[in-house]
């Protein structure tokens, strides 16, 4: 399917990277990376007539570990990045400095050429977009969240209406910023607001040992911290690594997330897992500095997922049994789902 892979990865750099004659763009991987991938990448960025460069390093053990220092070079020198490392770079400083160095990153960690055909040269990427912009106001809006699903989920949260909320579209129109693919929605909760029991049901990641879970994990939360973690081996497998960093800002909420990628599956790779549709996934740990949030940095981050929860907004159902329901988002989600 080379041809397929080479025609998604061409609409990636130039519709979703916006890549311009001249510009310096690095594809930058780990070795858990598919390097064809890499290379058509590449290919399709000197296409375009711009400056492809290629970095691979070897897989880190941890998310968030300095990559190599001539690595961070190369990333402050660029004016793209498409970011595909497995064991994702966002919260370090290399990251950091790159940001503010100027590159515009697209995040597509753990990316597969599978992934790329369907998550990017599939979807109405446009369609998809639409409904992200009208989710996205409707979770400007909101102030009180309610969060409920079969598997015992009951939680409730705020919002604070000085937050931004990012809709993670993928496009790459900003200078000194990063997006992750389309098909999700991020935003800082007030995070001492959050009250209540999230069971976790499609992933948790890292630890690398769990991944996609065959058990729920049952996740007591009080005043934003998690006070207890119930459940069978993935459960004791969790409790036991974020116990093993020392650091009480791993057990506190970072952000909330919606997935709405109409292609999306279940498969084991955080990048796609986040973007089941209409589900909703919570990140622990490190707080990205753009969410604006109480947090900041911390030793890691971790996230985990809600399998077809029923959403609510100030008391109005917005999401329902793996749909959206809210009437300002009904006629999207048919025509994404039908």
């Amino acid at each position: 399917m080379f041809m397929e892979l080479y025609q998604a990865c061409l609409k990636t750099v130039r519709d979703l990277c916006l890549v311009k004659p001249g510009e310096q763009v690095l594809i930058l991987a780990d070795t858990a990376i598919d390097v064809e991938m890499v290379k058509l990448l590449a290919s399709a960025v000197k296409s375009l007539d711009a400056e492809p460069m290629i970095a691979i390093y070897e897989t880190r053990e941890e998310v968030d570990v300095e990559p190599p220092k001539h690595v961070g070079e190369a990333m402050k020198a660029s004016d793209v990045i498409v970011s595909l490392p497995l064991m994702y770079i966002l919260h370090t400083k290399t990251y950091n400095e790159a940001i503010k160095a100027g590159a515009r990153i697209l995040e597509l960690t753990g990316t597969t050429p599978d992934m790329m055909i369907r998550l990017v040269g599939r979807v109405d990427y446009r369609k998809m977009c639409e409904l992200g912009d009208q989710l996205s106001e409707l979770t400007k809006q909101a102030r009180k969240v309610k969060i409920t699903s079969p598997n015992g989920t009951d939680f409730v949260f705020e919002n604070d209406p000085r937050r931004p909320v990012f809709h993670n579209d993928g496009i790459m129109n900003l200078k000194g910023f990063y997006k992750p693919l389309g098909g999700q929605i991020s935003w800082a909760l007030v995070e001492e607001s959050f009250e209540g029991v999230l069971v976790a049901d499609t992933f948790v990641w890292p630890p690398a040992e769990i991944g996609i879970l065959k058990n729920p994990v049952k996740i007591v939360m009080k005043n934003g911290k998690i006070s207890k973690i119930e459940g069978g081996v993935e459960a004791k497998i969790f409790e036991k690594w974020l116990t093993g960093w020392q650091d009480e800002k791993m057990y506190q909420v970072a952000h909330a997330s919606w997935g709405f990628h109409p292609k999306a599956k279940l498969t084991g790779v955080p990048l796609e897992d986040e973007r089941l549709y209409a589900g909703v996934e919570f990140g622990f740990g490190a707080q990205s500095l753009k969410f604006q949030g109480k947090l900041g940095l911390a030793s890691a981050h971790t996230d985990l997922g809600v399998y077809n929860p029923d959403v609510y907004f100030d008391d109005v159902l917005v999401a329902s049994n793996g749909r959206f329901v809210h009437e300002k988002l009904r006629k999207l989600d048919k025509a994404l789902k039908g």
